[in-house]
């Protein structure tokens, strides 16, 4: 038996060394060539860690290789162990072991813990003994920390095995220009790793990929403590000047900053196709497809200068657009449903005609879904086709139209959570049915958020409207179902508020709509972050249902972002009624983040001089109630007299209902008529001196509108009840009442109407006192009759033939507002306007006749016109042409006004 076992352990060994050898001539490069045995371990532990007897063999054997050893599989192992019959081990039967295995080397040691230390203690074992045991021992804190033990141990063993040199210094030599961190820092080598050659030419590699260097060697030499590692690098060119030659179409400059390649830097092959590629794009996104760009250098070195080659060719523009396959509608409609459009005659100004071929994608989505909106369920698109020629660009789209369906049987299944019926109303594809028109698939789009919307109002937040078609082939009808699934009722666990550095939470939960506690609706969520809108205290509002993991209940993160709401400016401006002005203002909408506007302002002209301030909180202590007060000083020149003011008021507000204000305010005036025309009509020359007035004023405002500047839906609606003198004392006897109402709504594309209509009526006091001429009604001007002169339209007084204002007065504005430049603001208006001023004794739409002796249709003068506004940083920008229709005594029909700025 002994001969046996001598004989078997001969010819493993002789195996082991056939499999080995080679791999240890090499110094073991690669811990691929070298294979292990990892043989039992001895515990040394209480009895609820002897498990390790069998696991932790098996732990180092996968860790050993992770670390890219080959390991001889356990269950061999234990069976050799167990052929053997060995009751424990020693240095002799590891190397035994390890021949019969077939590896190189052999594991074998104890592991041994003793309160919270645990200790490996572990021999490396060399199967031919021409190399000693080699101890390797590891200790740590804690069982928790085993794996991190024999991580360290596999370390020590990669070490000891992989015995190649270490890298004792690493340097970068021939660099002028660049810094040699640079270079350094696309190596993986560092000083300490192991040498290994096949990584110091994958540095070289990555180096010479840096495209900076001609070229790139590395050196290696024998110092103390290991290998010295030198890359020599021989650098590109520096470009001392760039150029663009050949460039007419594109600014030189414009191509010189958007390439990488800069004045000082080193050519770079990469980088320069890049740029190359980027003054391409350019050309082709102006429509020249054809033009080539190419580069050369001159000299060498440091002088070298780099030209960009441009030849441009000729512009060319899509001179047609087929629509191939169209044939059940009109090729020309799909055309006019795509952004790309065919070369005009006015292409070299407008821009249009250009090949933008970001456009050729979405413009096939579009003719689908103008096909799906008609009815052609299982139309199909191509992808576009684009051939450029030398006479111009042809752009093909590839249609398949199929056959075209009707809409069926509507139906509405699933949670219901009212009639049918009233479902019905909230939908339009019923109408389509109906009707018997072809399905559009834009209305389900819409009835499907409808049904959605309408389930959130009720608290579902998270309800959904799916629809299923059933398309009869040959009646060509398409029956629709819509799904409801109305899931959980949601309610509101808490508002979260993110962002606002100035604004303080009370600011912006009191304008919310949904607070803690309360049943999700979708409409109230709309509604608050409209209200948030019009603080206009932040330029970015956003409410964000966040999911609690609780299907019932949700956290709403509201997000703002503060913008300046303070502003300290001057200007100088000019308007048709005031001519030049200057105005200065510091004003505060958001005072201290509490929400309080205050103001501070000065405005001077030719006609006119004023002061004033005002403070302003919206909601007192957090309630409904608003209130504020202002003083301030005027000096106005009309054209019969001049008028010096001294006043202060107070003024409260309170909501009623959503969107329904009402609101009060008191002002008491000192003023001082003087310079009366000796001509000015008997009313005015009866109030010449000193005066008080005191006016109360009350109203209800209403306001539906989307937005506080330039809304495109909803109402605005104002009434006012001014009321002067009686038991309020005051020269100033009068009662004034004034409807003042607004009207918007998107019509076609992105046409906005408008409609602003006021009226108002003054009667003195009850008999007690006079009513002042500047208080009575004029029109004319910018801001309600243009056309006209400002406040020349007015009755006349019968003796003097002065202008002295009605007691009643009505306007209309009929207005369709188009956006021009939708990034800076820009509007264009076109308009119709009517209205008139009547005088006592006359009744609304009476006659006053034209200048010209004609009778006024129905008493009113009308005018129409055109116009470009802007809302600027300095307020809003008017400028509007008007043509009176009918002809008024002293005022001319044809009038451009001009505003600018906010006069004071």
């Amino acid at each position: 038996m002994p001969r046996i076992r001598f004989l078997f352990l001969l010819i493993a060994a002789t195996l082991a060394f056939l499999l080995n050898s080679g791999a240890q001539k090499a110094q073991a490069e690669d811990a691929s060539s070298i294979v292990l045995a990892v043989l039992p371990f001895e515990v040394n532990a209480n009895a609820d860690t002897q498990y390790l007897k069998d696991s932790l063999p098996t732990l180092v054997s996968d860790r050993l290789r992770e670390a890219g050893f080959r390991v001889v599989d356990q269950k061999k192992v234990m069976q050799l162990v167990d052929e053997q019959g060995y009751e424990f081990l020693n240095i002799q039967s590891a190397k035994d072991m390890a021949l019969l295995a077939g590896s190189g080397y052999s594991i074998y040691g104890s592991f041994s813990q003793i309160g919270e230390d645990l200790s490996l203690d572990v021999r490396l074992v060399e199967a031919f003994g021409m190399k000693p045991a080699v101890p390797l021992f590891v200790s740590k804190k804690g069982l928790i920390n085993l794996l991190p033990a024999v991580d360290e141990l596999v370390a020590k063993v990669k070490l000891e095995l992989l015995s190649q040199d270490k890298i004792a210094d690493v340097e970068v030599v021939g660099t002028r220009v660049l810094d040699k961190d640079v270079v350094m820092m696309r190596t993986n080598i560092k000083v300490g790793d192991i040498y290994t050659p096949y990584k110091i030419n994958a540095d070289l590699k990555n180096i010479y990929a840096l495209g900076y260097f001609e070229d790139v060697k590395v050196k290696v030499s024998d110092v103390p403590g290991g290998k010295k590692i030198v890359f020599e690098v021989v650098e590109k060119p520096r470009i001392q000047a760039i150029t663009v030659q050949g460039a007419d179409a594109i600014d030189s400059e414009d191509i010189l900053s958007a390439v990488n390649t800069k004045k000082g830097a080193v050519l770079n092959p990469k980088v320069l196709s890049d740029d190359l590629n980027t003054v391409r794009e350019m050309y082709r996104k102006e429509g020249y497809y054809k033009a080539k760009v190419d580069y050369n250098v001159d000299g060498e070195g440091a002088q070298a200068r780099l030209n960009l080659k441009v030849d441009e060719g000729k512009k060319l523009y899509i001179e047609g657009i087929i629509i191939q396959g169209a044939e059940k509608l009109d090729p020309e409609e799909v055309k006019a449903q795509l952004a790309l459009t065919e070369r005009g005659w006015l292409s070299w100004f407008t821009k249009t005609g250009v090949l933008k071929e970001e456009l050729l994608e979405r413009d096939a989505a579009a003719i689908l879904a103008y096909y799906g909106n008609r009815g052609f369920i299982k139309a199909k698109v191509g992808e576009p086709e684009v051939e450029i020629k030398d006479d111009g660009i042809y752009v093909t789209f590839q249609v398949s139209e199929g056959d075209r369906y009707k809409v069926g049987r509507v139906e509405l299944r699933g949670d219901l959570i009212v009639k049918k019926s009233k479902l019905k109303e909230i939908i339009a594809a019923d109408d389509m049915a109906d009707g018997g028109e072809y399905l559009d698939r834009s209305v389900l789009r819409e009835d499907m958020k409808a049904l959605s919307d309408f389930y959130a109002n009720f608290g579902y937040a998270y309800a959904d409207a799916n629809i299923q078609f059933d398309q009869n082939s040959e009646d060509k009808t398409v029956a629709i179902t819509f799904m409801i699934s109305k899931r959980q009722k949601v309610h509101i666990r808490r508002v979260i508020i993110e962002g606002n550095s100035k604004t303080r939470n009370n600011v912006i939960l009191r304008e919310m709509r949904l607070a803690d506690g309360d049943q999700f609706s979708g409409f109230k969520l709309q509604r608050s972050i409209v209200r948030l809108n019009k603080l206009d205290y932040f330029s970015e509002v956003d409410i964000e249902p966040i999911p609690t993991g609780d299907p019932s209940e949700m956290d709403l993160k509201v997000k703002v972002k503060d913008k300046n709401t303070g502003m300290v400016s001057g200007g100088i401006g000019y308007s048709t009624s005031d001519s030049v002005f200057v105005s200065a203002k510091i004003t505060e909408r958001n005072l201290f983040g509490r929400g309080w506007d205050f103001g501070l302002n000065g405005g001077w002209s030719s006609k006119s001089i004023s002061y004033g301030l005002n403070f302003y909180n919206p909601r007192v202590g957090d309630t409904l109630w608003g209130a504020g007060a202002q003083t301030y000083w005027r000096n106005e020149d009309f054209d019969d007299y001049d008028k010096q003011t001294i006043g202060a008021g107070i003024e409260a507000s309170y909501p009623v209902g959503e969107y329904t204000n009402f609101f009060t305010n008191y002002r008491l005036d000192n003023y001082y008529i003087s310079n009366v025309s000796k001509t000015a009509a008997q009313s005015i020359k009866d109030i010449e001196g000193y005066n008080w007035s005191s006016i109360v004023t009350a109203g209800f405002k209403r306001d539906t509108t989307n937005k506080a500047f330039n809304p495109s839906t909803g109402t605005l609606n104002t009434a006012t009840v001014a009321m002067g003198g009686g038991i309020l004392m005051g020269d100033d006897s009068y009662v004034k009442y004034t409807l003042d109402s607004n009207y918007f709504t998107p019509v076609f594309w992105d046409l906005i109407f408008h409609w602003r209509g006021k009226v108002g009526f003054i009667h003195d006091n009850f008999g007690d006192g006079d009513i002042p001429v500047f208080e009575k009604f004029y029109l004319g001007g910018i801001n309600d009759v243009r056309g006209y002169s400002s406040r020349e339209i007015s009755p006349r007084d019968s003796v003097s033939d002065d202008r002295i204002g009605g007691n009643k007065m009505m306007f209309m504005n009929f207005e369709l507002l188009f956006p021009i430049n939708e990034e800076f603001g820009l509007v264009g208006v076109t308009f119709f306007d009517i209205g008139n001023t009547w005088g006592e004794g006359d009744s609304f739409f009476t006659d006053t006749k034209q200048a010209d002796g004609n009778d006024l249709t129905l008493g009113l003068y009308k005018s129409i016109g055109a116009g470009i506004r802007w809302f600027s940083p300095m307020g809003p920008i008017r400028v509007e042409y008007g043509y009176g229709l009918d002809k008024l005594k002293d005022s001319s029909r044809h009038k451009i006004e001009f505003s600018m700025g906010q006069f004071f």
